[in-house]
């Protein structure tokens, strides 16, 4: 009885604790991939004031080696001073992270926002998509 606990159990102890680790990286690397993911696309509309195509944005994202869904709303409103619409885009990105073997889905979604973009409408392709309800 020298040994309040056995070597074996506290290697068990140890190699939970590694694969709780692993699983809190790979979360984090996922979430950041995701992030630069929507801070790509919102510099890319807020350069060219809403102007460029959907498929330029996927295909943008395509080569940054991001292939999960991406969901980009408009909308317009008018000041009471100026006659000009202005606009503003929301961004999701969204990332399913999954562990197969515990059968966790766990999606992550960031969610981001362009600044006013003053006397600009928005895109027609942004307006009224079915993603945007």
């Amino acid at each position: 009885m020298r040994e309040a606990i056995g070597s074996s159990i506290l290697f068990y102890i140890i190699l939970g604790f590694l694969a709780l680790f692993i699983v809190f990286i790979a979360l984090i690397m996922n979430y950041a991939a995701c992030y630069r993911a929507s801070n790509y696309v919102l510099t890319m509309l807020e350069r060219s004031e809403g102007n460029v195509p959907r498929d330029e944005l996927e295909a943008a994202l395509r080569e940054r080696n991001y292939y999960n869904s991406l969901t980009v709303c408009c909308y317009e409103f008018k000041n009471d001073a100026d006659e000009r619409p202005n606009s503003i885009y929301k961004i999701e990105t969204q990332v399913d992270f999954e562990l197969p073997m515990l059968g966790v889905s766990l999606p992550l979604k960031i969610r981001n926002e362009t600044k006013t973009i003053y006397g600009v409408s928005c895109n027609p392709a942004f307006v009224n998509s079915e993603e945007c309800r």
